[in-house]
């Protein structure tokens, strides 16, 4: 059992884009925003460690590091300003949008943590509640909050608190990776591709903002999301785990000598229904009930005319997988799950808002179920985020505890591999650190 993570707040501040470099700004929000108004915060960690040729001392961190990280940051919001805003109550429309104004700002902590950095960098398992200081709150209606937890001569990590309505996973990436190279170059002219905030290029030809706006309207998403947090029930564990190329190649020739026809053995689909397929064995969910899974997709590339990729806000939709639990336990079960996933895959050919109308009345039903969520995508390439000091040395998701869903992200190692990142009971923990070992073999 590690020690308590005891953290002592030294600084609570905050940060603004330069004077006079914003001008006022409101952005209404598109269809893809307001699912998320109601949405718990997204919480992030990004840890870097202090080893060669990074040999920052304690000094070194509180005399450069720290007032380089805020003026960096004062220039990366000048860019990317809605994350400085807030959501508020158009007097126009009565409706959401986020607002900026000269003036605001985001909550910036500094704080020392005497918890073991190298344990809690660590793919092994570890009580959830280990990194909840790490991270600060974020009160209504601001949007963004940061935290910076220094680890004497071990490392820092940079605790993320966003709300979804304003950036989903692709947008927040971007900000970072250009936060990063602002703190190495001194020079916002170092960032090439511009974040795009026009709201205008989300066509919304079949008016699903207005059909989103009344299904959201008397959704409670904090009591949906209480029959999926594990947090409510048990005292959670987390872990990593990583699943190399070489693995990647024998899970696709073991479900290609049992269905040879499956048109989408990526990767990603290959991953997920390993997980799938290892979480539901883990839980027993392995009768004829019908189990979930749900994944994000990004949809910028998908709409008809496309998205840049720089387009900040959110344009993910939602695809949905099932297949009875007895089916995915069985010896061709990878194959099984791999053939519901791809097949949500496929059904994206109809454009990605065809039934676009019906996410939220599917995720409604699904509450109370033990459903599996991706969160993150190893596309976003967030081990990336280089300040100058290296790769980080993890990055974790903390908020999949709240949506009991799991984190896939880019292998920090290999070129090609995936780390997932898992919060579920210790009970179930050990089952499915297990079978996800034996499933690669």
């Amino acid at each position: 059992m590690a020690p308590p993570n005891t953290i002592e707040v030294l600084e609570l501040s905050r940060v603004a884009p330069p004077p006079g470099s914003v001008s006022e700004a409101s952005l209404s929000l598109t269809l893809f925003d307001v699912i998320w108004v109601q949405a718990p915060p997204v919480q992030r960690l990004f840890f870097y460690e202090f080893s060669p040729p990074n040999t920052t001392t304690t000094s070194d961190f509180f005399n450069t590091l720290l007032p380089h990280l805020k003026h960096s940051l004062s220039l990366a919001l000048q860019l990317f300003y809605p994350l400085a805003g807030n959501l508020v109550l158009s007097s126009q429309t009565g409706e959401h949008e986020v607002l900026y104004v000269e003036g605001d700002s985001i909550s910036f902590t500094v704080a020392e943590s005497t918890a073991d950095f190298h344990h809690l960098v660590g793919n092994h398992q570890k009580n959830a509640e280990e990194l909840h200081p790490l991270v600060s709150h974020l009160p209504p209606p601001s949007l963004l909050a940061l935290q910076v937890t220094l680890f004497p001569n071990s490392g820092f990590c940079i605790g993320i608190t966003l709300h979804h309505v304003v950036a989903d996973g692709r947008s927040l990436a971007h900000f970072m990776k250009s936060w990063a190279s602002i703190y190495r170059t001194g020079d916002v002219s170092s960032i090439t591709t511009l974040p795009s905030f026009d709201r205008s290029l989300v066509k919304d030809v079949k008016g699903l903002k207005k059909i989103l706006l009344t299904q959201t309207a008397d959704f409670k998403m904090e009591e949906t999301l209480k029959g999926t947090d594990v947090a409510n029930e048990v005292h959670p564990v987390r872990a990593t785990f990583v699943v190399g190329r070489a693995q990647i190649e024998r899970l696709r020739q073991r479900v290609l000598a049992s269905r040879p026809e499956l048109p989408h053995c990526t990767p990603f689909v290959l991953t997920c229904a390993h997980v799938w397929v290892c979480m539901v064995k883990a839980r027993g969910d392995i009768g004829d009930k019908t189990v979930h899974f749900i994944f994000a997709v990004d949809c910028r590339a998908r709409l008809d005319p496309t998205v840049p990729a720089t387009y900040f806000a959110n344009c993910i939709g939602l695809a949905f997988a099932e297949a009875k639990g007895c089916d995915l336990a069985r010896e061709d079960g990878l194959a099984a799950g791999s053939d519901s996933i791809g097949r949500a895959i496929h059904g994206l050919a109809d454009g990605p808002l065809a039934g676009a109308e019906g996410w939220i009345p599917r995720v409604l039903k699904m509450a109370g179920e033990r459903v599996i969520s991706v969160a993150g995508s190893p596309k976003f390439r967030v081990y990336d985020t280089d300040f100058g000091w290296g790769r980080p040395r993890k990055t974790e998701v903390l908020s999949i505890e709240k949506t009991g869903a799991i984190y896939m992200g880019e292998s920090r190692d290999e070129e090609g591999g995936i780390e997932i990142g898992v919060a579920i009971s210790k009970s179930e923990m050990d089952g499915f650190a297990s079978l996800f070992e034996e499933g690669l073999v």
